[in-house]
């Protein structure tokens, strides 16, 4: 994934970055909003089978 050069810097192959999927993509994109709405919706749920 990385290597050392000479120079003291990482250096990353170009392969790293096209092994990401488009779910992957979305999240690093801040795509992770509908995994947030449906954590709050069902901890609403569940508190108000609770009361």
């Amino acid at each position: 994934m990385k290597k050392q050069n000479p120079n003291n810097k990482l250096a990353f192959r170009k392969s790293v970055v096209t092994e990401l999927n488009d779910n992957q993509l979305q999240d690093v994109n801040g795509g992770s909003l509908l995994s947030v709405l449906v954590t709050i919706a069902v901890s609403i749920i569940v508190d108000q089978l609770l009361e």
